[in-house]
């Protein structure tokens, strides 16, 4: 009920020629309490007070309708008006490392919401087959999975050489 209030104040005050909200303010508020309320089928300034009230003349101030509207300019204007082009966003581009197709082993991006400070991907699986540019089959988890090209990182294989030490001795 309140926030609708506001609304309906936030608006009034949008509606005013003066930016100053300050200086706009009492005659907008008087304006919302003497607006007519069709759900209640009274004013809230009635509701308060019993009866309605009389507000002076110089409060509403006339004004001209402009009557030099003219159709044929508004349609004419309306012809010119064109539609946008419409974007296209699934051609967008991804990054694909360059090495992708040739490794045995990838990992595949995990791409549900994850809590902070979680792996971003899982891994390494298996590749079973390359099916096209944009899919995989992997071994996932033990069972054979197309997997799309975007979710997958390369995992490379460490070869680890033992490292003869050699042993100095201080003569």
């Amino acid at each position: 009920m309140i926030e609708r209030w506001h609304r309906s104040l936030k608006t009034a005050i949008r509606c005013q020629e003066n930016k100053n909200w300050l200086e706009v303010l009492p005659t907008v508020m008087l304006g919302l309490r003497n607006s007519y309320k069709e759900d209640l089928q009274t004013t809230a300034a009635e509701m308060l007070y019993g009866i309605p009230l009389r507000l002076p003349g110089e409060f509403f101030v006339d004004t001209e309708n402009n009557t030099n509207f003219n159709i044929t300019k508004f349609r004419d204007y309306m012809q010119t008006i064109r539609p946008r082009p419409t974007k296209h966003h699934s051609g967008r581009s991804y990054f694909v490392f360059n090495n992708i197709f040739d490794t045995t082993h990838v990992f595949v991006r995990i791409d549900h919401v994850k809590q902070s400070l979680k792996q971003s991907y899982e891994g390494p699986y298996r590749v079973l087959k390359h099916v096209s540019d944009n899919l995989f089959l992997t071994d996932y988890k033990g069972k054979e999975t197309t997997t799309s090209t975007e979710r997958l990182k390369p995992a490379y294989e460490e070869l680890l050489e033992e490292k003869q030490h050699q042993t100095y001795s201080i003569v």
